[in-house]
């Protein structure tokens, strides 16, 4: 049985929950699972040890929840390590490279590592169950991973410092009304970051005009993406670039704990940057078929309609066709992102960034 391995830098993580690219500050908006029942608790000491190692990012209170779903259905049968995207990303990639991925599933990040696994015949192919339910837009037949929720790349902005000069675009961000007010999050440091640079870059010409525009005109990078939010909503920018969904979290907390929160959404004219979070189960000759059973369970539990209610209540988009997508306003555009060019042009699209910004 494959052990946890608990990382210092990920305890803390989780202690400050919103300085990370993919772990924000969730609000506790479904109702508990039900409790552990019989047949779950038999279930629980048969496959003692059974059980499968999970990679993963997220907020801990959502991921709490679709533990607790999974288990009181099949038992004690997850050991989840989570983290960062950055740490995700990193982590698989280091541990394919020696020559051995330790987790069973990996969900989380962005397509950008999960094609150059896949690219090396490093992932399964998976036997989504409930496929007729599922969007036809995010089957990719062509790989052996599946998307599980989508995030949309926006503007955000403080309402109480930005009211007449509300950007209306991307590339609004470099007028001079903006000037040393923007922050978006470094992607020499954050996976999610570096995503979006990469969309960014396709969506504004795939040139590096965009970023020079946004360093001359004073943008700031923050660390995470999980910060930016955080540090528009406390004043200390006006405006800044991220995911929707650590707005609809903070604006859940708000209302909880009896806070205004004076963070409002744009979206942008360009479109907003569609990011999909895969899932895979990794390559592992060593795997026992009773923990590949429970893999491919844990799978399918995540597409499935009790999984994607639980994440959309904090903010991820459902890919499923019978859950109302309710973050998209009507009538606004989605960039599609090409994620095949993207692995193609990372290496590029890295050395550019590194050059304006470092």
């Amino acid at each position: 049985m494959k052990k946890v391995v608990t990382l210092l830098v990920v305890i803390l993580i989780l202690a400050l929950s919103v300085l990370t690219g993919c772990q924000s500050a969730g609000v506790d908006t479904v109702s508990e699972a039900p409790a552990e029942n019989a047949e779950a608790k038999e279930a629980s000491e048969d496959s003692a040890d059974e059980k499968i190692l999970v990679y993963l990012s997220g907020p801990e209170a959502m991921i709490n929840k679709l533990e607790e779903a999974f288990e009181a259905e099949n038992g004690d049968v997850l050991d989840m390590t989570i983290m960062s995207c950055g740490q995700l990303r990193s982590k698989v990639w280091a541990e394919s490279e020696a020559g051995s991925i330790q987790a069973d599933v990996v969900w989380g990040s962005d397509p950008l590592v999960y094609n150059k696994l896949d690219d090396a015949d490093l992932l399964m192919p998976l036997n989504i169950k409930d496929i007729d339910n599922i969007d036809s837009k995010y089957v990719w037949e062509s790989r052996n991973y599946a998307l599980v929720n989508e995030r949309y790349v926006i503007i955000m902005y403080n309402n109480t410092m930005l009211s007449d000069v509300v950007p209306a675009s991307f590339a609004g961000l470099s007028g001079e009304e903006y000037k040393d007010i923007a922050v978006m999050a470094d992607a020499s440091q954050s996976a999610t970051a570096f995503a979006i640079a990469s969309a960014l870059y396709e969506l504004e010409g795939n040139n590096d005009d965009y970023f020079q525009a946004l360093k001359d005109n004073g943008i700031m990078l923050s660390k995470s993406n999980g910060l930016v939010p955080s540090q528009i909503m406390e004043g200390q920018f006006a405006v800044g670039i991220a995911p929707h969904d650590s707005i609809i979290r903070l604006q859940n907390k708000g209302k909880k704990e009896g806070f205004d929160v004076p963070l409002e959404a744009v979206w942008p004219s360009e479109g907003a940057i569609a990011l999909e979070r895969p899932i895979a189960i990794p390559v592992d000759d060593s795997r026992s078929d009773a923990q590949q059973e429970i893999a491919n369970k844990f799978v399918n539990f995540i597409l499935s309609k009790k999984a994607q209610t639980i994440t959309t209540n904090f903010g991820f988009v459902s890919v499923r066709t019978d859950i109302e997508n309710a973050f998209l306003p009507e009538g606004v555009e989605v960039f599609s992102v090409d994620w095949d060019a993207a692995t193609a042009n990372e290496e590029k699209i890295k050395n550019e960034y590194q050059t304006i910004f470092h």
